[in-house]
């Protein structure tokens, strides 16, 4: 075996798009001869031994003919030989029967681009993949990817290393989005305290500005930590009666300073004043806000963001509570459209449209925060007839909490 990186290295840049590969296989013959050429190379079996991260061996095809025990939920070999790498680690654009490397999403997957620039240049291409997995209650897989070009007996392979980054992306992308936050937060106190300083300013004004900010730098801060703390599963829900009217009013206080909210219109449609649910008020309202930035900052300035709930019934997903059961929806709407390629990575952590580091999030901790500890679902739709909207379902009746097992259960607020 001789490792071919003589021609130099490329990085991928985060959202790096690239054309979907052929999706034809090897045939049975080709493919066991590629495995067997693999398993009697002893450079190959010795890196595979010694590798710290989940190490593959893909031939032409993209399909593994080689792999080492790092690889999650592995039996028999024959369990992964012959698939490719997102079939492997159970990606949800894999279920088609074109499998891995054929869903729209995958125009934009790090890992499929990292393999085809490596098959494509011949030297090793480095990237980063948000991949969504099967597994794990449908967490995302935050992967940094190197494909490296090897030759084994004049035939060529591609050795992929994928190494576990969701901590420190995690960690990186938190702290951005806070400190960002945070000092946006504190350059308007700044800016008001000043004002209070100069002779005929108006004080009372000026002084209901500085206690905007005030509870807004306080709300960003206990955001942040109960972000970090559901992350961690250690979030405690405090359930209470919530009147929809004051929620939606505390809402629109939030944006009346925001600075997602320059330059554009939030319009929120009253709701009578008898509407109530159960659920907690300070996780419902975060929930919210992101749903509402998140409108804000994809629209255009001048745009308009419409926020409304409205009672329904609907065949709820948990037996529990029965058929038809009332909820509440509420819907976020703006003009904008997410193209159909990044519809499927819209909830996974740390995937964003914008390329500004550590953002998105927001779109993942409202999925996170509703339905792991509030019991609701969040879901969108986006079409260019209707713009996009995003839509958070929250049952009426007994709060579902979380047990320690993970699950839902149901009991009486009474």
């Amino acid at each position: 075996m001789r490792l071919d990186e003589s021609v130099g290295f490329e990085r991928l840049l985060p959202g790096h798009r690239h054309p979907l590969p052929d999706a034809r296989r090897a045939e049975s013959e080709e493919l066991h001869r590629d495995i067997s050429m693999v398993s009697q190379s002893p450079v190959v079996t010795a890196l595979l031994d010694v590798a710290d991260a989940i190490l593959l061996v893909l031939n032409a095809q993209r399909q593994i003919v080689a792999f080492n025990s790092r690889v999650p939920c592995v039996k028999e070999p024959s369990d992964v030989l012959g698939l490719r790498q997102g079939e492997a680690l159970a990606c949800v654009n894999a279920r088609g029967p074109s499998g891995c490397g054929a869903a729209p999403a995958c125009e934009t997957c790090g890992a499929l681009g990292a393999v085809l620039g490596c098959q494509g240049s011949g030297r090793s291409v480095e990237g980063e993949c948000l991949m969504r997995s099967e597994r794990d209650g449908g967490d995302s897989l935050e992967l940094n990817v190197r494909a490296t070009p090897v030759l084994i007996e004049d035939r060529r392979f591609t050795v992929v290393s994928l190494r576990d980054i969701s901590s420190e992306k995690r960690r990186e992308a938190l702290e951005q989005i806070f400190f960002h936050d945070v000092l946006n937060t504190v350059t308007g106190l700044r800016s008001w305290t000043t004002l209070l300083q100069r002779p005929g300013i108006d004080h009372r004004r000026a002084g209901e500005r500085v206690e905007l900010l005030s509870r807004q730098l306080e709300r960003e801060i206990r955001d942040h930590r109960a972000l970090v703390l559901a992350e961690s599963g250690a979030l405690v829900p405090s359930p209470a009666r919530v009147r929809v009217a004051d929620l939606l009013r505390d809402l629109d206080a939030i944006f009346t300073s925001n600075f997602a909210a320059q330059g554009r219109r939030l319009e929120l449609e009253p709701v009578a004043s008898e509407v109530e649910l159960e659920s907690d008020p300070s996780l419902l309202l975060r929930v919210l806000v992101n749903m509402v930035r998140n409108a804000l900052e994809a629209s255009a300035p001048g745009g308009t963001v419409r926020v409304w709930c409205e009672q329904l019934l609907r065949q709820v997903s948990q037996p529990r509570l029965g058929v038809g059961v009332k909820a509440l929806r509420f819907s976020v709407r703006n003009d904008g459209v997410i193209p159909p390629e990044v519809r499927p990575r819209v909830f996974q952590r740390s995937f964003s449209t914008k390329a500004a580091r550590g953002r998105g999030l927001g779109t993942y901790s409202m999925k996170l925060l509703a339905e792991r500890y509030l019991g609701g679902k969040v879901s969108f739709v986006s079409e260019p007839s209707c713009g996009t909207v995003f839509l958070l379902e929250l049952p009426l009746g007994r709060a579902p909490v979380v047990s320690p097992s993970g699950g839902a259960e149901q009991v009486s607020r009474e």
